[in-house]
């Protein structure tokens, strides 16, 4: 195939979905597009462009219909579904504890004044995969609106890959989609079908799916429902759009939510683009985009950023007694019975002046309390062994773990290196340090932290899989594939009961299988 015309179909897929194919992705590209004329039957390359080309015409005519049935098939070829439950706890936590509850109290205030009325709350997640993040964003709000059956709940989740759009429908997921979900609360959520997870339904109706093409669609569009939105969540999406193309869709984004809406994008997305229909709020978690509210309706402040303690805030680890409650840490997002599903509200501190001075059972109070959800008396208590033993390990990684959880990435790669300094071959710290490093679009930087577990321990599993999944963000599926082959081969080595070592929700069957399944898809 020509660069002349390699060219043309790339400018043609940018025109149709506003991907940006880079350089280094055109061999793929024309490998996909291989396939593509393959299947068809067609004679030559400029037969599958001209097919393309009738697919962008508006007319319903039969070649029309059929053209943009196979602009469905190559776009699957050309997007990934990489996601998982919950993904980055920094902004999840700034969803919990800043931004939903102002949201829900702006619209509780909005309503009050009709008894007859049902407060309602509009969320769009914009480039959806496979649902995980609407999904996760269900379960969040019924922990935070006890009397959510009463409310007009409308979460939307839309991609362009067809594919992605019919599997979110089925609501089923490996465990590899949970891989940052403490596996004792998926029972809360889910029901386990053989090695996979189904949700449970009364989450899945609070969502609904179909098919978006965020470069062509018209929004905001009142008969869709994709107007006077208070939420639009759309991250790791515009990594794969050219740089004009990702100024159109902010502006309709702005323009779609009601004033005082929220967009939040993964770190750094926007950086460059005109943002005069939106103000920029900075958190220690994440960066989020406010559009410019210029009616007389005030939102209540009780819970937004103003005055508000984020975890950047609070007294540093040294600071605080461990003679006394630790009300500071989660205090004001104590705002319902129930504990949510990933970022725990305060529970009752007992007084933890600690007399018994035996660090190992000091260490294992700690985890306890940890994987209890228990954060602040976990948090105390680590930093109790800390001042009876200074360059104790596990008491460090705890509490990077901790800091982690709560979306204080600063912290939590404090103590990592402190980790670190005291035992540079231990690899959990650099497991901490590529996912925050991830979480905050530095996937160089996740890279290096992962290839650095890989020369401390070549057979460690979970790096494998985590470069694979960032190689595939970045449209390298060669190198996540010879990533995913790796993993296979060491699997095919190890006794069928090994203990996978930060894989602890998935058996060796169930990844081999995983891996499999992933290895067919993308060669």
């Amino acid at each position: 195939m020509s660069e002349a015309l390699i060219q043309l179909f790339v400018q043609l897929i940018s025109n149709y979905t506003g991907l940006r194919i880079r350089t280094q992705d055109r061999e793929a590209l024309c490998r996909k597009l291989a396939s593509r004329i393959r299947a068809l039957k067609l004679s030559s390359p400029e037969d599958y462009y001209k097919l393309l080309q009738e697919g962008i015409n508006s007319n319903n005519s039969y070649s029309a219909i059929a053209a943009q049935g196979e602009w469905r098939t190559l776009i699957t070829l050309l997007t990934t579904g990489e996601s998982y439950f919950f993904r980055d706890s920094g902004q999840f936590w700034l969803l919990e504890n800043v931004l939903l509850p102002e949201v829900i109290a702006y619209q509780r205030q909005v309503r009050s004044s009709d008894s007859n009325s049902k407060p309602s709350l509009r969320i769009w997640s914009a480039g959806c995969s496979t649902g995980e993040e609407p999904y996760s964003l269900a379960i969040l709000l019924t922990q935070l609106i006890p009397d959510w059956e009463n409310w007009n709940l409308l979460i939307l989740g839309t991609d362009i890959n067809h594919e992605s759009i019919e599997q979110a429908k089925q609501g089923l997921y490996s465990p590899w989609s949970f891989r940052m979900v403490e596996p004792t609360r998926l029972p809360r959520y889910f029901q386990q079908r053989k090695n996979q997870w189904k949700l449970e339904e009364k989450y899945r109706k609070l969502v609904t799916f179909r098919v978006g093409n965020l470069a062509r669609d018209r929004f905001p569009d009142y008969a869709s429902d994709l107007a006077n939105l208070d939420l639009i969540i759309c991250r790791n999406v515009f990594v794969y759009f050219d740089f004009p193309v990702i100024g159109e869709i902010v502006e309709k984004f702005a323009n779609t939510l009601r004033p005082g809406g929220y967009l939040i994008t993964a770190h750094a997305e926007l950086h460059g683009q005109n943002l005069d229909q939106l103000n920029p709020k900075v958190f220690s978690q994440s960066v989020v985009y406010q559009r410019r509210d210029n009616s007389s309706v005030k939102i209540p402040v009780s819970h937004s950023s103003q005055g508000y303690n984020l975890p950047s805030s609070r007294p540093s680890p040294s600071l605080i007694s461990t003679s006394v409650k630790l009300e500071t840490l989660n205090n004001k997002v104590n705002r319902h019975k129930n504990q949510s599903p990933l970022y725990p509200s305060s529970t009752s501190s007992s007084d933890l002046t600690f007399k018994n001075s035996d660090v190992s059972l000091l260490l294992q109070k700690a985890e306890t309390l940890f994987k209890a959800d228990r954060l602040d008396e976990s948090l105390l208590t680590s930093q109790h062994i800390v001042r009876l033993q200074p360059r104790h390990f596990q008491a460090y990684y705890l509490i990077a773990k901790i800091y982690a959880n709560l979306g204080n990435y600063h912290q939590a790669e404090r103590y990592c290196q402190q980790a670190i300094s005291i035992d540079g071959l231990a690899v959990e710290p650099y497991y901490i340090m590529a996912h925050l490093a991830e979480e905050k679009g530095d996937l160089d930087r996740a890279k290096y932290w992962l290839k650095r577990i890989l020369y401390l321990a070549p057979f460690s599993i979970g790096a494998y899989l985590e470069l694979a999944a960032i190689y595939e963000r970045e449209s390298d599926l060669k190198r996540a594939n010879k990533m995913r082959r790796t993993a296979l081969d060491i699997l095919g080595n190890l006794p069928t009961d090994y203990s996978l070592e930060h894989l602890d929700k998935m058996n060796l069957s169930e990844l081999k299988d995983y891996l499999i399944k992933a290895i067919q898809t993308q060669d």
